[in-house]
C-alpha cells in the first residue's frame, strides 16, 4: 500500500531506475534516430484550426496517426467563437455533454464544471498539462492555449477513472518571443471581461509571461440578481540553464465572488393538477424571476495551483521530464434551491401545493480540495533493426485531499415563501449557516508505474501498447447512517479505508494505406477504484463491502479511420466505439457486488482544418446508444445513461477573405435524459442552436468582433435536479469584443 512516509524513497528509486534505463538506451540508440522536438506554440493569430499534435508528451504520434478519437480546440477557434469557459468550449465536441452530471445521487445542479463523455461521468477526469486538476470550480479559459478531449477508456494514459475519456487543458507557457495582447468584451448579460496576455524575453536564457483576467457581471436571464466576478493571474517563467537543461514554472491564482442561480422551480404532476399549471419546467414567461434571497445567497471560490517542470536532454533522442504540482481549492456557498411550497397531511401523507416558492431550502458548501502530484518520465526514440520505437517510461506519485464541513442552517427568514409570479428577492433574515459537528475528510494517495510504446514496423504498420500499474488507497472519516434498534441514526465514523492495486492497458494496430490514410483497431481499459472520487458512500456496511471489491472496470474497443486531405490542410476521422463498464450493484438485502453493467456503443465523425485558403471548418457528429444491460433490479435493465443523447452534432465555419471575418455555427442535440431510481425523471427534448460572428481587422494590431450565440433565441433546459428545480439555457447573447496586440 502507498505510504506517505515512503514518498521520497519511492521517488528516488524510480528516478534511479529511469536514469539507468536512459543510459542503456543511450548506449544502443541508432545515430539516425530523429531528434526529439520541443513543443512550439505560436502566440500570434493562427492560420488554421487544425492541430498536428496534442500537448501531452505521452502521446508521441501525430494526431492523424494516433489510434484514438481526439478533438483539439485551439485558442483561435475559442477566440473566434467568443468562448471563455470550459462548458461552452465543449459544445464543439459531439459525444460530450454537460447535462445531468451534477453532484451526488440526488441530481443536484452544480456551478462546477460537469462533463459526461460517451454517457460516463467525467467530472474527475479534467487535467491541466497532463496532470489531474483539483475538482470543485468552474474553469475559465483565459490561460488556456487548447482544450484537448481524448475519448474512450484511458487509465493507462491518465490514471484511475477515465471510463468515457478525459479533458486536458494546455496552458500558455513563457516563450522566447516578445508579444502582448489586451482583450476586452461586453455582452448584453452586462458582463465586462478584460484579459491580458504579455510575454517578455528577460535574457538569452530566460522568458516571462503573464496572463491576467477580470470579469464582472453575467445576468443572462435578466433577473437583476445573478452575478459572477472573477479575478485571476497566471504567471509563467522559462529558464534555459543550458542546451540540455530547461526549467519552466507557472501558477494560477483565481478568486471568484458569485451570486449564482441554481435554477427555477419544476412543477411536478401533483402540483400541476392542484394549481392548474402545466406539468414540467416553469412557464418561460417567469424565467426572468429570481427565486432566492439575494442578501443571503453567495458563492466564493479560491484556487491556487503551482507547477514546476524540468526537462533534461540526455542526448538528441533521450530526455527526462519531471512535473511537480501543488494545488488548492477552497469553496464556500449558500445557494437557494427553489421548491414549490407544499404541506404534507400527517395522516394521509398527501401533499397540498400552493402557488408559492419555498426559498428556505439551500445548498450549503464549505469544502477544501488539495493536490500534490509528481510525474517523472523518460522519453526516448530508438531502433531495433528496422523498427522505430517511441517510448515513454514513467512514474507518478500523488496525494489528494478533500474536507467538507458539516453545516447547520440556522437562518430564519421573515417569510420562507415568495409569490411565484412576483417573488421578493430581498427577504429579510437573521442567523447564519454554522459549522455543526466534525467534518467529512477523505485523503487519497497513490503511486503508479507505466510504459507507453509506439512502434513503427515499416512505412505501413504502426503498433502501440501501454501498461500502467497503480496502487491507490483512500482513508477518511464522515457521518454514516447506522441502523440501531430498527431506527436510522447518523454517527461519526473514523478510520474509513479503501485500497486497491490494479493494472490498466491499451493496445492498437494501425495500417497506413498511404501517406494520408490511417486505419486502426484499438482496445483499452480503465479502472475506477472505490473512493477514487474522494467520497465514501453513505453507510459503514456499504463502505466495507464496496472497499473490498475490485475496481469498477471499463473496456473500450474502437475501429477507426483518419485521413489528411487537401495537402494536409484538412483532417477527417471516423470511428465506431464499444464501451462496457462493470459497475457496483446492490441486492434487496443491501449487499454490494460487482455485477452491474453499462454499455455505450456508437459512431463518431470529425473534420478539422481548411476547405479552401479562406474557409476553415470544425465539425463533429456522434450517434450513440447507451444502456444498463445488467442490474440486480430487472426494471433497471434497458434504461439509458444520463447525459448521453442519441445524436449530437456541431459545425463551425470561418470565412476570412481579407480583413473581414465571418463565422457561423450550429449545434444539435436529440435530447438529454436524466435517469434516477429506474425512472426517466426528465427529458429535455431535441434542440438546435445557431451561432454567428463577424469581425474586422483594422490593422495587425487591432481586431474587433461581434458574436451572437443562440441566434434564434431558442429556449431549452441545460440541467435538471431530482430535488425539484431545473436550469434554463441562456437566451440570445450578443457580445462585442476587441483585441489590441502590442
Amino acid at each position: 500500500m502507498p505510504k506517505t512516509a515512503n514518498t521520497n524513497k519511492s521517488m528516488f528509486i524510480n528516478s534511479a531506475l529511469l536514469i539507468t534505463a536512459a543510459g542503456s538506451f543511450n548506449a544502443t540508440a541508432n545515430e539516425q534516430v530523429k531528434t526529439l522536438e520541443k513543443t512550439k506554440i505560436d502566440a500570434n493569430k493562427q492560420d488554421t484550426y487544425k492541430v498536428d499534435k496534442v500537448s501531452n508528451h505521452k502521446i508521441t504520434t501525430d494526431l492523424v496517426d494516433t489510434a484514438k478519437t481526439i478533438s483539439v480546440l485551439d485558442s483561435q477557434l475559442l477566440a473566434d467563437q467568443g468562448v471563455t469557459n470550459l462548458n461552452d468550449a465543449l459544445r464543439n465536441v459531439a459525444g460530450v455533454s454537460t447535462f445531468g452530471a451534477g453532484e451526488g445521487g440526488g441530481g443536484n445542479i452544480t456551478t462546477n464544471d460537469k462533463i459526461t463523455i460517451r454517457g460516463f461521468n467525467s467530472n474527475g477526469n479534467i487535467y491541466i498539462d497532463g496532470v489531474r486538476d483539483i475538482a470543485g470550480y468552474s474553469r475559465d479559459l483565459f490561460n488556456v492555449n487548447a482544450v484537448e478531449v481524448v475519448k474512450g477508456a484511458s487509465s493507462s494514459l491518465s490514471g484511475k477513472g477515465t471510463s468515457g475519456g478525459a479533458v486536458n487543458l494546455s496552458t500558455k507557457q513563457a516563450q522566447f518571443d516578445k508579444f502582448s495582447n489586451l482583450d476586452a468584451s461586453y455582452d448584453d448579460a452586462e458582463r465586462l471581461r478584460l484579459t491580458l496576455d504579455s510575454n517578455h524575453v528577460l535574457s538569452d536564457t530566460a522568458a516571462f509571461r503573464i496572463n491576467a483576467l477580470y470579469s464582472d457581471g453575467g445576468d443572462p436571464l435578466n433577473n437583476g440578481v445573478e452575478e459572477y466576478q472573477t479575478t485571476a493571474i497566471a504567471p509563467a517563467i522559462q529558464i534555459a540553464i543550458n542546451d540540455q537543461f530547461n526549467i519552466t514554472a507557472d501558477a494560477l491564482l483565481m478568486q471568484q465572488d458569485n451570486n449564482p442561480m441554481l435554477g427555477l422551480p419544476y412543477i411536478n404532476e401533483d402540483a400541476a393538477a392542484q394549481l392548474g399549471r402545466p406539468e414540467g419546467a416553469l412557464d418561460e414567461s417567469l424565467w426572468d424571476n429570481y427565486y432566492g434571497v439575494a442578501a443571503r445567497d453567495f458563492e466564493e471560490v479560491d484556487v491556487a495551483i503551482a507547477t514546476i517542470r524540468a526537462e533534461y536532454n540526455i542526448s538528441p533522442n533521450i530526455k527526462l521530464f519531471n512535473q511537480l504540482r501543488f494545488g488548492e481549492n477552497d469553496k464556500k456557498s449558500v445557494v437557494s434551491r427553489p421548491l414549490m411550497r407544499s404541506e404534507r397531511d400527517p395522516e394521509t401523507r398527501e401533499r397540498t401545493y400552493y402557488d408559492q416558492v419555498d426559498v428556505s431550502w439551500t445548498r450549503n458548501l464549505d469544502e477544501e480540495h488539495s493536490l500534490f502530484v509528481n510525474q517523472l518520465d523518460l522519453i526516448t526514440q530508438f531502433k531495433t533493426g528496422n523498427i522505430q520505437h517511441d517510448l515513454v517510461i514513467g512514474t507518478e506519485i500523488y496525494k489528494e485531499e478533500k474536507e467538507s464541513q458539516r453545516l447547520s442552517n440556522n437562518i430564519v427568514l421573515d417569510s420562507d415563501y415568495v409569490d411565484i409570479n412576483n417573488p421578493q428577492t430581498n427577504t429579510p433574515y437573521t442567523g447564519n449557516i454554522d459549522v455543526d459537528g466534525l467534518p467529512t475528510k477523505t485523503e487519497g494517495e497513490g503511486m503508479a508505474l507505466y510504459a507507453l510504446s509506439n512502434m513503427t514496423i515499416n512505412d505501413n504498420v504502426l503498433l502501440s501498447a501501454g501498461l500502467r500499474w497503480e496502487d491507490y488507497e483512500a482513508t477518511g472519516a464522515r457521518y454514516m447512517w447506522q441502523r440501531i434498534d430498527g431506527q436510522w441514526h447518523q454517527e461519526y465514523a473514523d478510520g474509513l479505508k479503501s485500497s486497491a492495486d490494479f493494472v490498466s492497458w491499451n493496445l492498437s494496430a494501425g495500417y497506413k494505406a498511404n501517406e494520408n490514410i490511417f486505419v486502426y483497431l484499438a482496445a483499452a481499459n480503465s479502472q475506477d477504484p472505490a473512493a477514487g472520487d474522494l467520497a465514501f458512500t453513505w453507510s459503514q456496511t456499504a463502505v466495507d463491502q464496496i472497499g473490498a471489491l475490485d475496481p469498477q472496470e471499463s473496456k473500450n474497443y474502437e475501429l477507426g479511420i483518419k485521413a489528411s486531405l487537401l495537402d494536409d490542410s484538412l483532417e477527417i476521422s471516423a470511428a465506431y466505439f464499444d464501451t462496457t463498464k462493470t459497475v457496483t450493484d446492490r441486492d434487496d438485502d443491501g449487499n454490494y457486488f460487482l455485477a452491474g453493467e453499462q454499455v455505450a456503443t456508437g459512431f463518431e465523425f470529425t473534420a478539422t482544418g481548411k476547405i479552401t485558403a479562406d474557409l476553415d471548418v470544425v465539425a463533429t457528429f456522434t450517434n450513440q446508444d447507451t444502456e444498463v444491460t445488467k442490474d440486480y433490479n430487472p426494471d433497471t435493465q434497458g434504461n439509458g445513461l444520463s447525459g448521453a443523447p442519441d445524436n449530437m452534432a456541431s459545425v463551425w465555419l470561418n470565412y476570412e477573405p481579407s480583413q473581414w471575418q465571418f463565422g457561423v455555427g450550429a449545434q444539435y442535440s436529440s435530447g438529454d435524459t436524466y435517469w434516477r431510481r429506474n425512472t426517466a425523471y426528465f427529458e429535455t427534448g431535441s434542440y438546435t442552436l445557431l451561432h454567428a460572428m463577424v469581425g474586422y481587422e483594422f490593422s495587425k494590431e487591432f481586431v474587433l468582433r461581434l458574436n451572437v450565440d443562440n441566434v434564434a433565441n431558442k429556449s431549452y433546459i441545460t440541467d435538471y435536479s431530482a430535488r425539484g428545480h431545473f436550469k434554463p439555457a441562456d437566451p440570445r447573447l450578443i457580445k462585442l469584443s476587441a483585441q489590441y496586440r502590442f
